[in-house]
């Protein structure tokens, strides 16, 4: 007897549904960008039994800095959890995958050769990549039909992976979108309540957080808040 999966997806991250190399979601808070490819990777293993997958972060000195209580929730809530294994360090995927959470601060150049046989990796908080971690995630995650996927609240457009995936030459595979909590349907109240508040008390921190513009650097605005 089979059964369907269903995942509603927002407008906003239509097209991420596209097959590409590079996958990239910027934007504010409450946007639902990790609730997003948490779903898409529970899926994706789903779909092709086997798949081993990298949820990568910059500095990640304990699970609790990974994406791997998102994911263990989005099992539970797609109620597929007789089909994963969940252990201590890692999620046993089906047919054999896997799926686990690394930091790239504690990675070599040949240390990262473990990551070769994946079929992709999808980096969180991607702001914080250093140039260094990106040049060796890049070429490492090389099987056929791997995808490299990123999402990231904006800090500056000269961190690493703005100037690669919205600079002015960003690979040729790449399909990267914008996202705020206007286009998430499913935003909790407490949120509404609280970028409300930013946006009367201050504009700037309001237009930073919520809505994923770059940071700017005015002392003032940090003295005077």
């Amino acid at each position: 007897m089979s059964s369907t999966l269903r995942i509603q997806t927002p407008r906003a991250f239509v097209p991420l549904l596209k097959p590409s190399r590079y996958k990239g979601a910027h934007g504010g808070r409450g946007s639902g960008k990790s609730h997003y490819f948490a779903e898409a990777l529970i899926e994706r293993c789903l779909i092709y039994p086997g798949t081993r997958w990298a949820c990568i972060r910059e500095i990640q000195k304990s699970l609790e800095q990974s994406v791997k209580r998102l994911l263990e929730d989005k099992i539970e809530a797609l109620g597929v959890g007789h089909q994963f294994n969940i252990k201590q360090f890692e999620i046993e995927t089906p047919g054999g995958g896997l799926i686990i959470f690394q930091g790239m601060q504690n990675h070599t150049a040949d240390s990262i050769k473990s990551l070769e046989g994946f079929d992709g990796a999808w980096v969180e908080e991607a702001q914080t990549l250093s140039q260094r971690s990106l040049d060796l995630l890049r070429p490492t995650i090389r099987k056929a039909d791997s995808e490299l996927w990123f999402s990231w609240n904006p800090s500056l457009a000269s961190d690493p992976i703005d100037v690669l995936l919205r600079g002015a030459h960003p690979p040729t595979d790449s399909v990267v979108i914008q996202a705020n909590y206007r286009d998430n349907p499913w935003l909790p109240g407490v949120l509404k309540d609280e970028l409300e508040y930013d946006q009367r008390r201050d504009p700037d921190k309001f237009a930073h957080i919520w809505l994923g513009e770059y940071q700017r650097n005015s002392e003032s605005r940090v003295f005077r808040n």
